[in-house]
């Protein structure tokens, strides 16, 4: 987000990972910015052990799958603000207090939360291949099933594929599949 506080409060309260955080909020209220596929289907997790989930977002709706959408909503555990961004995060003994603007009404408000979960969609750092490879709507670069792009003699990994999941696992996971194709290639 960049909002103030952000950074400081990373691996201190604000987590990037449902997998790997979730856990440590079992019955605890936590804050979810963001409101695409990501944030959706990661909310639905936190969901199983969080006892209440605040989503942010800054559109008038959320921009998810509609199944994941529908999904959420029917959720008790978990209230979306529309048109809400963060503007701070700070932290006060264990809570998180996450500052937020109605984009509307410019007035602002606080949410006391046990930690903030930021799932508002990552560019991939792919600017110098960008107008040679084949990339997909949200700018990650197209692979087929051996990680070879469109280009003969070039392969592409991990987080900037085009893929379901990005997680550090399926990131070595890609570039096993690329070695094992590459050796493959040059014998």
């Amino acid at each position: 987000t960049g909002a103030p506080g952000e950074k400081e409060l990373k691996g201190r309260g604000i987590s990037y990972c449902a997998t790997c955080d979730a856990k440590y909020f079992v019955d605890k209220e936590v804050v979810v910015i963001g409101g695409g596929n990501s944030a959706v289907e990661e909310s639905e997790f936190i969901a199983k052990f969080a006892s209440k989930i605040t989503m942010v977002h800054q559109f008038d709706k959320l921009t998810a799958n509609k199944k994941a959408q529908e999904k959420l909503l029917a959720n008790p555990k978990i209230k979306v603000l529309y048109e809400h961004e963060p503007r701070t995060f700070v932290k006060d003994g264990n809570n998180i207090i996450s500052e937020i603007e109605n984009l509307k009404t410019k007035e602002r408000i606080k949410l006391v939360s046990d930690g903030v979960f930021i799932f508002i969609g990552f560019k991939p750092n792919i600017d110098l291949f960008k107008e040679k490879l084949v990339l997909d709507q949200w700018g990650y670069i197209k692979t087929d099933e051996d990680m070879r792009t469109n280009i003969s003699g070039v392969y592409a990994v991990g987080d900037v594929i085009s893929k379901k999941y990005r997680q550090i696992t399926t990131a070595v996971a890609d570039g096993t599949i690329a070695a094992i194709s590459i050796a493959k290639e040059l014998d």
